[in-house]
């Protein structure tokens, strides 16, 4: 079994501003993501499975609008010991109390130590002289050249269907008049079960779902294959 994640967690009192920020920011971006897969593993669900592919539906998406923080924390000014630039000048002086640089001519950085209980208690520190930091945290969508949605599929079904068929899923097959391989007929019986076979294209992840399935036989394991549009590459799903 898995160690808990938190065994090896040891609280930390202090780190630069930009740090505690930057970390609240990824664990949420970290649950944004787990909810955005999740929600493309329902996606292919739908489109792969028989039955919900006939009806368009799309998969529920879930995110974030807004999220507001309220830290309490205490805040200490400090200055970086890790860069040496010389004596300054009177004027670099002057130059660096206006703009916030130390007076040794080296950045400060401001180091947030959150008032949890362990630091109160461990400090003796008073929560009243502590400083609240109001974040708010707003998704932004990505700019794209135009709506991805719209755009009509590049493949034909007839080509799909001919790259799905050559692709090692182990589809039922047939020759036409010509030679060439095709699926089943839904007549064939072969496997003894009335067989269909659907060409479907989901425009939101610009994606085609090839299926092979037995509708009045559900015992009969789907045969699915994904067909990227853009580039063509096949993704055998489920297959014998």
């Amino acid at each position: 079994m898995a160690a808990d994640q938190l065994d090896n967690a040891l609280e930390s009192f202090s780190a630069p501003i930009e740090t505690v920020i930057s970390a609240l920011g990824q664990g949420i971006a970290d649950a944004q993501r787990a909810m955005d897969l999740n929600s493309i593993q329902m996606q292919e669900t739908i489109d792969s499975d028989p039955v919900l592919s006939q009806y368009g539906l799309q998969a529920t998406w879930y995110q974030f609008p807004k999220v507001d923080l309220q830290l309490t924390m205490s805040l200490t000014v400090a200055e970086d010991q890790t860069t040496t630039q010389g004596t300054p000048s009177p004027q670099t002086r002057a130059a660096a109390i206006s703009s916030g640089v130390s007076l040794l001519g080296r950045p400060v950085r401001v180091i947030a130590q959150p008032v949890s209980a362990s630091f109160q208690s461990h400090f003796n520190y008073s929560g009243q002289a502590a400083s609240q930091i109001n974040l708010s945290i707003v998704p932004v969508p990505a700019p794209r050249p135009g709506d991805q949605v719209t755009l009509p599929a590049k493949m034909q079904p007839a080509d799909v269907q001919k790259a799905a068929l050559a692709s090692a899923a182990k589809f039922f097959t047939a020759k036409d008049a010509n030679g060439n391989t095709i699926p089943a007929p839904a007549d064939s019986k072969s496997p003894p079960d009335v067989l269909r076979f659907d060409v479907n294209f989901n425009a939101g992840s610009r994606t085609w779902y090839v299926l092979q399935y037995a509708p009045a036989n559900k015992a009969v394991a789907p045969i699915v294959v994904a067909v990227d549009d853009a580039s063509g590459a096949i993704r055998v799903i489920s297959t014998p």
